[in-house]
């Protein structure tokens, strides 16, 4: 590699081997809660499984794939995926009157088609401009904040009428989440038709699992993984036609993407007509935090025949650890017999006798017929739920209220001014940048950013990032919370971190896999869908670090480089043809000597710049919306953060 690619590549090496941290003072997890115990606990050995019911095709009873464990396997008494440690209870049934050979319609409108790919005669956005979609940044060096236009972020795949929303938490990514997956085969992508939907569908799920723990006197809402409107963020994902025809081959699939993460739970709306839906169980009964069902990977798959938020909720049920075998009411495979309850049917292999115990039949919708078996924010002292696995404690849950509201408006009550601030939260540390976050404070109407004990900015939001950090340094964040009069509480607890160190050194690593993020918005270069299409568009979309948003860099000669897909193999291209133009989009070809191909890495402070070779042009963010992300595009130099991009290595 000449010198020139050399040196740019050299900070990025050595800078993105380093790892950035953040702590506070809040006790660290033990290690009884952060890791998984080795084995399901059961109060007796569950009865191991001979065989397999006989499929039934036309119900979406198909047992493919799915071996009965034997006795001493942690999946006994329930089924084994395939040769994967995972496990279920196996396909659920229909609900009465629901053919899964007919695809379930839209509930919510269909998003608007992204306009041309052509360029816009380099009109290159605004910082606000860029920022759709993203937290707002505050400049660490000058304390100015930049935010979107409409901080809510794109609404084409979002209900108008805000009947999609769900709870906001933190950053939106970091911890235990539920993602939402629409998984397709090739040549069969609905995620514009249908987004909006699933977002609709995973709303609805999350209204029953809060209505049913408000039956208990609590309130619990599903964590997701959320994007900045306060909506489920919803990731179209493709996989091989032949891996949809069996739920072990769809996760082996998933995971080979990355989906695997033990810090998630996979909500999948399929496209595909196999199940009505199916999902993983483990079938753990202690009540600790090490049970098993409080950690990932877990996959609660529904197909198109039977897309809703209740089909949706009761296969998370199973995956939150819902119903074991020593429940009062258990059907001794994953479900109850009294009902109503989303989680009650007389199931194989045994097909119990079922109970009316609670005789409302809108209770079909909700969690636990009187809160004895499996999901009780309350329960009593020595009773079964108090001394076993109980759903309500999972930790993919968050217990009490939460923010709804993107935009949020506070609405300060003088009677009760804020007396401390919240508790600091910093995530997503990168060699410039870093999230902060923290709890919406009652009756607060703003808050004060304190950086190394200066205030830096007034926001009403409850997340931020800071941006033009400086590489290998350490800081300290606190947050104070203002009353009515504008008057600042004492700050809350205070979070240190390090970014990362850009370093020097080195070229890259042949074959290392890394993250181009964008150092304005945090978002990621993403391949759009992960698709293995030619021509498959690059956008800016919500980091998550699945293997769309993962490149490696191969020396193309003349100090030059291929940016090339770890999801595809291949690389990144200008346009269709090639050409660098204002304006031009850039998309995945096979990987070639063409001159398209060709990019310069450039340092630009702590960051990178990238260039097609022989151009002054340099790649950045748009303002031309596809399906929930930006289209990356050439733009002519203005020194805006959105057209630099920090390299973190993928993990």
């Amino acid at each position: 590699m000449a010198a020139t690619a050399a040196t740019a590549a050299a900070g990025i090496a050595i800078g993105v081997i380093s790892v950035g941290s953040a702590s506070t003072t809040k006790p660290q997890q033990t290690q009884a809660e952060s890791t998984p115990a080795a084995q399901p606990v059961h109060k007796a050995p569950p009865t191991p499984l001979t065989s397999t019911p006989k499929s039934d095709k036309g119900r979406g009873m198909v047992y493919k794939g799915l071996d009965p464990a034997p006795k001493g396997d942690r999946c006994v008494g329930v089924y084994r995926v395939t040769d994967k440690d995972l496990c279920t209870h196996g396909p659920d049934a229909p609900p009465k009157g629901v053919d899964i050979t007919k695809n379930t319609p839209p509930v919510a409108a269909s998003a608007q088609k992204p306009s041309s790919l052509a360029g816009d005669g380099g009109k290159a956005p605004s910082a606000a401009e860029a920022l759709q979609g993203a937290l707002p940044a505050l400049d660490a060096r000058t304390g100015r904040v930049a935010a979107a236009a409409s901080p809510s972020g794109s609404t084409a795949t979002t209900p108008k009428d805000g009947s999609s929303r769900v709870v906001c938490e933190g950053d939106g990514a970091t911890g235990n989440r539920v993602q939402v997956l629409y998984v397709h085969p090739p040549g069969q992508d609905r995620y514009g038709q249908y987004a909006a939907s699933f977002k609709q569908w995973a709303a609805e799920t999350d209204l029953i699992y809060n209505a049913s723990a408000q039956e208990t006197g609590g309130e619990r809402h599903i964590r997701y993984v959320t994007e900045s409107d306060c909506t489920a963020s919803v990731l179209d994902v493709e996989v091989a036609s032949g891996s949809l025809g069996e739920f072990g081959a769809m996760n082996e699939a998933l995971a080979a993407k990355g989906y695997d993460r033990r810090d998630r739970k996979y909500m999948i709306f399929a496209d595909a007509q196999v199940y009505c839906g199916i999902g993983t169980f483990n079938g753990d009964e202690r009540p600790g935090q090490d049970n098993l069902s409080n950690f990932g990977p877990s996959y609660g798959r529904t197909d198109s025949g039977c897309w809703s938020g209740s089909t949706a909720a009761h296969e998370l049920g199973h995956n939150l650890g819902a119903v074991n075998n020593s429940a009062p009411h258990s059907s001794k495979a994953a479900h109850c017999v009294d009902e109503w309850d989303i989680m009650c049917y007389s199931d194989a292999p045994y097909y119990p006798q079922m109970q009316t115990i609670c005789p409302d039949r809108s209770h079909d919708d909700r969690l636990d017929c009187n809160h004895d078996d499996y999901y009780n924010t309350s329960p009593a002292p020595g009773s079964y739920l108090a001394t076993h696995w109980n759903v309500a404690n999972n930790r993919f849950l968050i217990a009490g209220g939460g923010n709804t509201d993107p935009n949020p408006s506070p609405s300060p009550d003088p009677t009760k001014p804020p007396t401390a601030g919240p508790d600091a939260q910093v995530s997503q540390i990168t060699a410039d940048s870093a999230v902060v976050s923290w709890s919406k404070a009652a009756s607060a109407s703003g808050y004060d950013l304190m950086l190394d004990g200066k205030k830096y900015a007034d926001v009403k939001e409850t997340a931020i990032r800071l941006t033009r950090l400086n590489p290998g340094t350490s800081y300290r964040v606190a947050v104070a919370a203002r009353d009515a009069d504008g008057k600042a509480s004492a700050a809350g607890r205070t979070a240190s971190f390090r970014t990362l160190s850009s370093g020097d050194g080195g070229p890259t690593r042949p074959g290392t896999k890394y993250l181009l993020l964008n150092s304005l918005t945090g978002q990621a270069a993403d391949l759009w869908g992960g698709s293995s299409n030619n021509g498959t568009v690059a956008i800016a979309y919500q980091r998550h670090g699945y293997a769309n948003q993962q490149w490696t860099f191969e020396d193309a000669g003349s100090g030059t480089v291929r940016v090339k897909s770890v999801q595809s193999g291949k690389c990144l291209q200008l346009g269709a043809d090639g050409k660098a133009v204002d304006g031009q989009y850039v998309a995945q070809q096979p990987c070639s000597d063409a001159a398209g191909q060709k990019w310069k890495l450039n340092a630009s402070g702590s960051s990178y710049v990238l260039q097609p070779q022989g151009s002054s042009l340099v790649l950045g963010i748009s303002k031309r919306w596809y399906y929930g992300g930006w289209l990356l595009e050439l733009q002519q130099k203005n020194d805006q953060g959105y057209q630099n991009w920090t390299l973190a290595k993928a993990s």
